[in-house]
């Protein structure tokens, strides 16, 4: 894969280890970068006041590959863990690679509700277990329509980034490989294909008009 984009990201390098397929070129130009104004609420250090945690769920779809990862952003600072790899359809001309982030704030004093009726923050592997669960089902859309259902007393910061630079959340957690192969082969899947023109030289000049019985008599 060949991509084009001043800016470089951390699986960037295989480009040059993998080599350069002309069929798969990643015009990446324009990438966004987590940077200043552009970066979300729940990566704020130290966290506003009246804030005990942020956490949610953090998707990053490389081609028809979509990755989840648990976030928590507490007193402890962010930690990022991938728990769900799963393979997705997508339609034709969609960003190569797009970064969706699910999020809840969680008030000091645990003022909010969790998913349970609760008042305190789910644990880990509450928090995962559901969002496996939910991810079971067939249409991405239909488990998170489910999902806000399920939260409908947390406010969510929610958003869509396409084309991100993933080193720039940060996010490295999910293998290098692992997003530069499924772009390759996202892009490769709409490239046009290639059909081999099997005629003869003779086929070929026919086909443009000659005709090897007149066009091509030897002068005497």
């Amino acid at each position: 894969m060949k991509i084009i984009d001043k800016n470089k990201d951390y699986y960037d390098y295989l480009e040059g280890l993998w080599g350069q397929d002309p069929k798969a070129v990643y015009v990446r130009t324009g990438s966004f970068l987590f940077t200043g104004g552009r970066r979300p609420p729940f990566l704020a250090s130290p966290l506003p006041e009246g804030i005990h945690a942020f956490q949610g769920e953090i998707v990053v779809t490389a081609g028809e590959t979509e990755h989840h990862l648990y976030f928590v952003n507490g007193k402890e600072g962010v930690h990022l863990e991938h728990f769900l790899t799963r393979r997705v359809s997508r339609e034709k001309g969609g960003a190569p690679l797009v970064l969706e982030y699910y999020v809840d704030a969680w008030e000091e004093g645990g003022t909010k509700w969790n998913w349970k009726g609760c008042r305190n923050m789910p644990s880990r592997e509450k928090y995962i277990e559901r969002t496996k669960a939910l991810a079971g089902h067939a249409s991405p859309r239909g488990w998170r329509a489910r999902r806000r259902r399920v939260d409908i007393r947390l406010e969510k910061i929610k958003g869509r980034v396409e084309n991100p630079i993933l080193s720039s959340f940060p996010l490295t957690v999910i293998p290098a490989e692992d997003i530069f192969g499924p772009v390759q082969d996202f892009l490769l899947s709409q490239a046009e294909p290639v059909i081999e023109d099997k005629r003869t030289d003779t086929e070929k000049l026919e086909a443009a008009g000659f005709d090897r019985k007149t066009s091509f008599r030897k002068i005497k």
